[in-house]
């Protein structure tokens, strides 16, 4: 016969292993290993030409002379 103590114990490790083992979805599939000076992430889309265009402008309305 088991003591209530010990199933106590038992359902509390199997809880908290649970706990401990599970993770946020957004934190699933993320870099953990690094290379200095090498970006690891996603590549970014290009741009479209008609972007860059607007790019260009905004910018050139910002220049202080």
């Amino acid at each position: 016969m088991i003591k209530i103590n010990n199933v106590y114990l038992i359902i509390s490790i199997l809880i908290s292993s649970l706990l401990l083992s599970s993770c946020k979805e957004s934190e699933q599939g993320r870099i953990l290993n690094y290379k200095k000076g090498v970006y690891l992430g996603k590549k970014d889309n290009t741009l479209t030409k008609d972007q860059v265009y607007n790019l260009k402008m905004h910018t050139s309305r910002q220049r202080s002379y």
